[in-house]
C-alpha cells in the first residue's frame, strides 16, 4: 500500500472555509515577508511533506495522518452543521473543542515544546495504556518496553495530548455554557487563517485549555471565556484577532483579501516597530464581554 506523503497540518476542510469565491487564498510568509504573487489553493498550503510519517519496524507508515484524516471527517461534518445553523449540540461542541485541541498540538508552532513533552510524558501521563487485545496472553515486557520507547509511539503523543482537556468534565461543562460563535459580514475585512490558528491565553498546562478564539471562516469564530456575556464590545476585536492570529504563526498566514493581508502585515510591522506586539492576546481578549 502507497504511504501518502502530503500532510496538512491545517485541515483542507478549515482552510476551504476562508479562502475566496474561486476557492483560493492569498499566502502571506513571515520568514520572506511577502506575499505569493498567486493564489494558492486549500491544497498547495500549509502542509509538510512527511511529517506525519513513522517508521515502524524499518519501514515507513502514515497510520498517524490516516488517524488524522478519519477525525477531521468527522470534524468537517460537524463544523458545517454548526456553521450553516448558528447552532450547536453538546456534541457538536465537543467536536470543534476537539479539533481546536488537535490544532494546538499539530502545528510546527507546537514542535518545540511536543518535542519536549513526547521524552517526558508517559502513556500513564496521557491517561492511555499499551495491553494485549487478549488479556489472556503473557506480557513480554521487554518488547512492550522497546514499543513504548519507538518513534511511532512518541509521535502518536501528538494525538493524544489533545484528548487530555476533554476528559476534564469541569471545563467541558464551563465551555458548554460559555462558549459563542462571533460573525462580521464586513467582506473588507475576512478573516486570516495561520498555522497557528487557536488563539489561547497564555497556559502553561499541557492538559488544560484556557479561554481561547478559534477562527472557523472568513466570517466566523468560535470563541471561549469564562463568565463571558457572549458579545463583543467593539469592532476593532476582528482587527485585533489578525494581527494576533499573524503574531503567533510560526511562518504562515492566508487570506482571500490581499487588501486586508497587506493591511493586517502593515499594521504588525507598526507594533513591531513600537514593541508592543507581546500585548497582542491580553488585549485581544479584553474585546471580549
Amino acid at each position: 500500500m502507497q504511504v501518502s506523503r502530503r500532510h496538512h497540518y491545517i485541515p483542507q476542510f478549515l482552510i476551504k472555509n476562508f479562502a475566496d469565491e474561486d476557492g483560493l487564498l492569498y499566502l502571506f510568509d513571515k520568514q520572506t515577508g511577502r506575499i505569493a504573487k498567486q493564489r494558492q489553493s486549500p491544497k498547495a498550503i500549509f502542509f509538510e511533506m512527511d511529517r506525519n510519517t513513522v517508521l515502524f519496524n524499518g519501514q515507513p507508515k502514515d497510520h498517524l495522518e490516516a488517524l488524522y484524516a478519519a477525525l477531521d471527517d468527522k470534524a468537517a461534518a460537524d463544523l458545517q452543521t454548526v456553521l450553516l445553523s448558528r447552532k450547536a449540540s453538546a456534541e457538536e461542541v465537543v467536536s470543534i473543542v476537539a479539533l481546536a485541541s488537535s490544532l494546538k498540538w499539530r502545528t510546527p508552532a507546537s514542535d518545540p515544546q511536543f518535542g519536549q513533552l513526547k521524552e517526558e510524558l508517559s502513556l500513564a501521563d496521557l491517561k492511555t495504556e499499551i495491553r494485549p487485545i487478549d488479556q489472556a496472553t503473557p506480557v513480554d515486557q521487554n518488547a512492550l518496553n522497546q514499543l513504548v520507547a519507538s518513534d511511532a509511539i512518541k509521535e502518536a503523543k501528538r494525538i493524544l495530548l489533545p484528548l487530555l482537556p476533554l476528559l476534564d468534565e469541569e471545563k467541558l461543562t464551563d465551555i458548554h455554557a460559555n462558549w459563542f460563535i462571533h460573525s462580521h459580514s464586513d467582506e473588507r475585512f475576512p478573516s486570516l487563517i495561520g498555522d497557528c490558528p487557536l488563539l489561547e491565553r497564555p497556559n502553561a498546562d499541557y492538559s488544560k485549555l484556557e479561554d481561547f478564539i478559534f477562527p472557523l471562516s472568513s466570517t466566523d469564530t468560535f470563541i471561549y471565556k469564562r463568565k463571558a456575556q457572549k458579545q463583543i464590545n467593539s469592532p476593532i476585536f476582528t482587527i485585533q484577532k489578525d494581527l494576533a492570529t499573524l503574531h503567533y504563526s510560526a511562518r504562515y498566514v492566508a487570506c482571500k483579501s490581499k487588501t486586508h493581508l497587506e493591511s493586517t502585515v502593515n499594521m504588525y510591522g507598526v507594533l513591531q516597530a513600537q514593541n508592543q506586539v507581546g500585548q497582542l492576546t491580553k488585549f485581544l481578549f479584553d474585546f471580549i464581554a
